[in-house]
């Protein structure tokens, strides 16, 4: 087979994924699963299709454009576009995968051009996108790029590398992919919980919600988010720090309510002031009964060094079983360079499960 013979088209996002345009789209996402199958060899980073539908929803923040190539008529590669609306408004955000069968023929470049293509049209500079492998491969200093932050390193010789080099990206940063059996580390979260509130003082309290915010919390809610976009290390990647206010919270939301997601979070206020310190997220898809994502976790520098951190998720972590009583395992991505929070990671139970390079091309 040739990549000659195969069509790249634009995918556009149906109205629903029942109509027969919903087709493609569905398959698409079933491409993205089944190579999060191949890389990792389970489907803890599966994604149903109406959660990948909802990611695709047009807002005021973002903007992501689909991109298929077809052979005879079935999916077999994917390009994604994100394009950031109210920040970075030189950047974009790109992602390529080809099916297994279809790989080392050119295709990956193919698609990757057309999205160079719509970047420069819509006028974005800098292109990022991020590779994901498992743990364990060779870490020789020849076998390996190491970022310009000297922390993690990536293999030099796998497809996604060769993909990356090929078309003048450069590795900006490495993250490690941990993970958390809660069997194992539920126990002890008690008294690690107990031992960071004594740090702490009473000068701090917990709250906590599920899947919105109170109404008197979500512009604080909304200042940490902001501050964690920029707050956390980024390596090499010229990142700026995002917009968001109370209507992108509640955007965001909804959104994860409409794929069938639910979260749980828990802010840390300090009492002198009543203004939050910090914060963190735990995500959970119902599709997938086994997995909890750890998203966001942030104190705000004046706070840092009470071990608000650590007090913040082992109480948040305790509270899966009640609320997610089938969750077994908790997956969570830190830059190699934030040696703190890896740390705090490490002490709760976290071990290495791979590892994200975050690719730059500037222009």
């Amino acid at each position: 087979m040739t990549t000659s013979a195969m069509t790249i088209d634009l995918l556009p996002r149906p109205a629903t994924l029942d109509l027969p345009d919903g087709a493609d789209f569905i398959a698409a996402a079933d491409l993205s699963n089944l190579m999060e199958r191949v890389l990792w060899g389970n489907d803890d980073h599966f994604y149903s299709p109406q959660a990948r539908y909802e990611a695709s929803q047009p807002n005021d923040y973002e903007e992501r454009v689909m991109f298929v190539a077809r052979d005879a008529g079935s999916v077999v590669g994917k390009a994604v576009i994100d394009i950031p609306l109210t920040d970075n408004l030189n950047t974009c955000y790109v992602f390529v995968l080809v099916h297994p069968d279809y790989r080392g023929k050119g295709l990956g470049s193919r698609l990757y051009s057309v999205l160079a293509d719509h970047a420069a049209s819509v006028g974005r500079s800098t292109i990022m996108s991020w590779t994901d492998l498992p743990a364990g491969f060779d870490m020789a200093p020849a076998n390996v790029l190491v970022p310009a932050t000297g922390a993690g390193a990536f293999p030099r010789n796998c497809a996604t590398t060769a993909l990356a080099l090929r078309n003048g990206f450069q590795l900006a940063q490495v993250d490690r992919c941990s993970v958390l059996e809660l069997s194992t580390s539920l126990p002890r979260a008690a008294a690690q919980a107990q031992a960071a509130h004594e740090v702490a003082g009473e000068d701090y309290e917990l709250v906590q919600w599920r899947d919105r915010c109170p109404d008197d919390l979500v512009d604080q809610y909304a200042l940490l988010r902001k501050t964690m976009s920029a707050d956390v290390p980024m390596g090499d990647l010229e990142w700026e720090e995002e917009v968001w206010d109370a209507a992108r919270i509640r955007e965001g939301e909804e959104r994860l309510l409409r794929s069938g997601g639910h979260s749980l979070v828990r802010a840390a206020r300090h009492l002198p002031t009543g203004l939050l310190a910090g914060h963190t997220i735990l995500e959970y898809q119902p599709v997938k009964p086994e997995v909890v994502s750890q998203d966001d976790t942030l104190v705000l520098r004046s706070h840092r060094g009470k071990r608000l951190g650590m007090w913040l998720k082992t109480a948040n972590l305790r509270e899966v079983p009640s609320v997610w009583p089938e969750a077994r395992r908790v997956y969570t991505w830190n830059a190699e360079e934030n040696q703190h929070m890896l740390a705090v990671n490490v002490e709760m139970g976290f071990v290495p499960a791979g590892y994200t390079a975050a690719w730059q091309k500037k222009g």
